[in-house]
C-alpha cells in the first residue's frame, strides 16, 4: 500500500507492504530530494509511537510482526500526515532543518551520496 501526500514544503509517501515494511518518505518540492523519515523524532513521536509504543527505531524501514498493527500504523500515519496544521508546525520545520544541515545522505550500502555535488553534474 502506498499513500502519496501533499505539505508545504514536502510531499510525502507512506508505504507499507505485505511484507511488513512501513516507511515514510519526503520529497522536497524545491529540488525533489527524498529521504526516508521514518526514524525522525517527529515522525517517532507523533505517528508512530501512540501506536507502538516505542522511541527507538534505528533505521528507516520498521517492520511490524502483526499485520493488523501495521495495518492502523499506515492509517494512522496517513490521518497525521492529513493534517497541515500538525505538518506545518512540527514536520516540516524539522525537516527544513534536517535537509538544509545535512547535505550527506547515507545510501543502504554505507556510502554516502554528495547532494551538492550531484546537483552540480
Amino acid at each position: 500500500m502506498n499513500q502519496n501526500i501533499e505539505g508545504n514544503r514536502y510531499d510525502y509517501v507512506i508505504k507499507y507492504s505485505d511484507k511488513r515494511s512501513f516507511v515514510i518518505y519526503a520529497i522536497r518540492k524545491k529540488d525533489g530530494r527524498e529521504s526516508p523519515i521514518t526514524n525522525l523524532n517527529t515522525i517517532i513521536g507523533g505517528v508512530i509511537y501512540p501506536i507502538l509504543d516505542t522511541d527507538r527505531i534505528e533505521d528507516s524501514d520498521l517492520y511490524i510482526k502483526d499485520k493488523k498493527i501495521g495495518k492502523k500504523l499506515y492509517k494512522f500515519a496517513i490521518k497525521t500526515l492529513t493534517d497541515k496544521h500538525w505538518v506545518n508546525k512540527y514536520l516540516e520545520s524539522e525537516l527544513d532543518e534536517d535537509f538544509y544541515n545535512n547535505d550527506y545522505y547515507e545510501m543502504p550500502d554505507g556510502s554516502e551520496y554528495d547532494w551538492k555535488k550531484s546537483k552540480m553534474e
